[in-house]
């Protein structure tokens, strides 16, 4: 069996590996350049981990979907920034702030195509695409849901969690069954590894929305509250709306909406906010439940148990990351 950081050096060889084109060169350079940014690679490296737990293998096939449902997830990096008019990614410029929106969506739509090549070259491709394309709509899907929610002054925490298991959850829930598709599992436990990863990928989501609030800076290497100076819909913003109630929610609803006040300012009054709600605990608990609901089912996936140790840990560090 391979570990985590195993299937990542061996990913990190193959995207070094990569080609593209050379002409024209402001559309294949941004694509480069967003792919070698850095990033957890944890889609891809899971979707492999998922293989071997069947195989005890890893083959270039295998290597080369990973790398597929990787180019995807760049390809959303990307036009995430084009929409969010960002600068910086991972401490460096946004391929948007480097070449331009026009080139950025290009090399997106480039990287796109580039990722469902890659899925084709598998040998029961039509599967694998079948499980690929479906998350590549709810992950379009999540991003609308997300820009809606953005004119809405309050959502539910049913909302919440549908775009965000859409927007977060669905490409991670996805590589995972494409591991076990690759691999030619069983049909229950391709469901089994889909549904282990889809909680673990809205659990992620939920540390990202706390770590943004409450993580250490030094650690977390950039300022925190960035989610509460743009007024996002985070999990800690929507069960704060629903915990509070009168005059008080309408006074954080008002505190979120505005456009006016300092960052830090606005930042210091919502996690008073946040405070009074409980809702870093409110947090912590269905964070806690989703990491149960994802164990117990790959508790049932039909392998020795040894073979889900390396699962087990991947699990249990994204949701105990700092950073």
């Amino acid at each position: 069996m391979h570990s985590f950081s195993s299937l990542s050096e061996r990913l990190a060889r193959a995207i070094d590996s990569l080609t593209f084109p050379q002409s024209p060169a402001l559309l294949y350079q941004p694509m480069r350049y967003a792919l070698l940014s850095g990033g957890k690679r944890v889609r891809p490296a899971l979707l492999l981990l998922c293989a071997d737990m069947f195989l005890q293998k890893v083959e270039q096939e295998h290597v080369d979907v990973s790398l597929g449902v990787e180019l995807f997830h760049c390809f959303t990096l990307i036009h995430d920034d084009v929409m969010d008019k960002a600068d910086l990614r991972r401490g460096h410029p946004t391929v948007v702030k480097k070449w331009g929106i026009n080139t950025a969506i290009l090399s997106g739509d480039a990287m796109l195509i580039e990722a469902y090549k890659l899925v084709c070259r598998a040998a029961n491709a039509n599967a694998l695409l079948a499980a690929f394309s479906k998350a590549a709509t709810d992950v379009c899907e999540g991003q609308q849901l997300d820009v809606d929610f953005e004119e809405q002054p309050a959502i539910t925490e049913e909302q919440y969690f549908v775009m965000v298991g859409k927007k977060t959850a669905a490409l991670l829930a996805a590589a995972a069954a494409m591991g076990a598709i690759a691999a030619e599992a069983p049909a229950a436990d391709v469901q089994r590894l889909y549904d282990f990863a889809y909680s673990l990928g809205v659990a992620f989501q939920l540390r990202d929305d706390y770590l943004d609030v409450y993580a250490d800076v030094a650690e977390f290497g950039k300022v925190t509250g960035g989610d509460i100076a743009a007024g996002k819909k985070t999990f800690l913003f929507v069960s704060t709306a629903a915990a509070l109630s009168g005059q008080e929610r309408d006074e954080f609803l008002q505190l979120m909406q505005s456009g006016h006040l300092p960052a830090d300012e606005k930042v210091r009054r919502a996690k008073n906010f946040y405070a009074k709600a409980n809702a870093a605990q409110r947090l912590k608990d269905a964070e806690s439940k989703l990491l149960d609901a994802a164990m117990q089912n790959l508790a049932l996936v039909n392998v020795p148990h040894e073979r889900k140790e390396h699962l087990e840990r991947l699990a249990l560090t994204l949701l105990q990351r700092t950073k």
